[in-house]
C-alpha cells in the first residue's frame, strides 16, 4: 500500500510523499453542492451520497443521503459554505468529504467543477446547474438565497459503465450493436451513444448516465429498476445486471453502506443472472419452456405509479449462434497460441511494476507486475507455480489485453 501510494503521487503529483491520518472504518462519502458568484453570494444544494463505489470510483450516487438528517445538512452545508467563502470560490463546486458512523465529518477535498452527478442534485432542486454555472461565469448574482433552497422527493443515479463486473470491474471496450433509452415519467438519461458506437479503451468506458427522481427513495429505487429493466446494451459488457443485483439487496434497501458487497463474488454472480434482463426465466429451469431462436426475460413495466413484473419472449439476433459459437471457441482455446503457461494481461494499460525477472521462481498468486488502467493499479498474479521465462513488460511499457507478460514453465 505505502508503494503504490508513492507512485500514486509521482506520477500524479510530481511528489511521491506520504502523509498518514486517521482510518475512519465504513464511512460514507458524502459531498455537498455549492454555488457560489462574484458579489460574495454562496449557497449549498443539499448533499450527494457517493458512497456505493469499487476500487474507490463512484457507481451510484442519489440524494438526499439516507444517513443525513436536516440537522446535519445544515451543519455540513455550513462547512462546505464556509470553505468555498474562504478561497474566493465563485462557479458551481463540490466539497467532498467523510461522513463517520458517529456524524462526524471529515473534509477529502474540492471538485471546482460539475460533476458527473450533478444530474440528482438538478432533479430534486429543479434548477439548471450548468446554466447557474454559466450565468456565474457571467458576472450574474446567483438566482435564489439559501432560504429558496428546496429539496423535493428523491434522486438515484446509476454509472452505466462498459465494465466486466465479473472480471472485477475491468473496463470491457468494444462496439455497441444495439442500444434502447429507457422513457416515462421520473426518468432521465444523459448519453452520447447509439448502435454502432464505440467504446474505447483510451477513456473512461461510461456509456451513459441513469437519473430517476421518486416521491421518496423507495419510490425511486424501484423506478430504477424499472428503467435498468428497459435500458437495452448489447456488444459490450455493461453494470446492468450489477445495478439491478444492488438495488433488490437488503443492504441498499435498507440505506447501508453495502461496504464488503459491492466487489464481492456474490452480488457478481447475481448480476450475471440479472444481465439484459434474464435471472428470472420461465418456470424454475431455465431450460424449460423455451423456444428456440426466443430468450425469455421478465421486463419490468410501470403503470399509473405501480410496478409489474411481465414475462416476454424476445427474438433472438439472426447473429446470436454465430456469437455463441465464437465465444466458444475463444473459452476453448486458453490463452491463445501462447498456452497454459502464459500470464497475460487483462486489460490494456501501462505497466507501473514488474515484480519478478527472468529466470526467476515463482509461486501461485505471486504479484508478478502492476498494470495501471483508468487511474487504478491492477496486480497480475501468477496462476501457476513455475520458473519465469520470456518476460516481455517493463515499467513505463503499455500493454494491451491479452499481451502476454512472461511464461511460467513448470519443472
Amino acid at each position: 500500500a505505502f508503494e503504490s501510494a508513492r507512485r500514486e503521487g509521482e506520477a500524479y503529483f510530481a511528489d511521491a510523499a506520504v502523509y498518514i491520518e486517521r482510518y475512519l472504518e465504513d464511512p460514507r462519502h458524502v459531498e455537498v453542492q455549492v454555488l457560489a458568484d462574484a458579489h460574495g453570494n454562496v449557497i449549498h444544494l443539499g448533499e450527494r451520497d457517493c458512497t456505493i463505489q469499487r476500487r474507490h470510483q463512484k457507481l451510484v450516487e442519489e440524494t438526499p443521503s439516507p444517513a443525513v438528517d436536516d440537522e446535519l445538512r445544515e451543519r455540513i452545508g455550513a462547512i462546505a459554505v464556509d470553505a468555498a467563502r474562504a478561497v474566493g470560490y465563485q462557479s458551481a463546486g463540490t466539497v467532498e468529504g467523510l461522513l463517520s458512523r458517529e456524524g462526524e465529518y471529515f473534509f477529502l477535498e474540492m471538485n471546482t467543477r460539475i460533476q458527473v452527478e450533478h444530474t440528482v442534485t438538478e432533479l430534486v432542486t429543479g434548477l439548471d446547474l450548468v446554466r447557474e454555472q454559466v450565468l456565474i461565469a457571467a458576472g450574474e448574482p446567483l438566482s435564489l438565497r439559501q432560504e429558496d433552497v428546496r429539496l423535493n422527493g428523491h434522486a438515484i443515479e446509476c454509472r452505466i459503465n462498459a465494465e466486466d463486473v465479473g472480471n472485477s470491474f475491468l473496463p470491457a471496450p468494444g462496439t455497441i450493436t444495439a442500444y434502447h433509452e429507457p422513457a416515462g415519467p421520473g426518468v432521465r438519461i444523459d448519453s452520447g451513444v447509439l448502435a454502432g458506437s464505440e467504446i474505447s479503451p483510451l477513456y473512461d468506458p461510461m456509456i451513459a448516465k441513469l437519473v430517476v427522481h421518486g416521491v421518496d427513495r423507495e419510490h425511486a429505487r424501484r423506478r430504477m429498476l424499472r428503467a435498468l429493466d428497459e435500458l437495452l446494451v448489447e456488444g459490450v459488457k455493461t453494470l446492468i445486471g450489477f445495478h439491478k443485483a444492488l438495488l433488490m439487496h437488503p443492504c441498499f434497501i435498507e440505506g447501508g453502506t453495502c461496504h464488503g458487497l459491492v466487489e464481492s463474488e456474490l452480488l457478481a454472480a447475481r448480476a450475471a443472472e440479472l444481465e439484459n434482463g434474464r435471472g428470472e426465466l420461465l418456470g424454475s429451469d431455465p431450460s424449460r419452456g423455451q423456444t428456440p431462436g426466443l430468450t425469455p426475460a421478465v421486463r419490468t413495466v410501470e403503470v399509473d405509479g405501480r410496478r409489474f413484473e411481465v414475462r416476454v419472449l424476445r427474438p433472438e439476433p439472426p447473429s446470436a449462434e454465430l456469437a455463441r459459437r465464437r465465444r466458444e471457441r475463444k473459452r476453448g482455446g486458453g490463452a491463445g497460441g501462447a498456452g497454459k503457461d502464459a500470464i497475460v494481461s487483462p486489460m490494456q494499460g501501462t505497466v507501473l511494476a514488474v515484480e519478478v525477472a527472468e529466470g526467476d521462481e515463482v509461486e501461485a498468486g505471486q504479484v508478478v507486475c502492476i498494470v495501471e488502467a483508468m487511474k487504478m493499479e491492477n496486480e497480475v498474479h501468477a496462476h501457476r507455480a513455475g520458473r519465469v521465462t520470456e518476460l516481455s513488460v517493463a515499467p513505463g511499457q503499455p500493454v494491451k489485453t491479452g499481451q502476454v507478460i512472461c511464461i511460467v514453465s513448470g519443472d
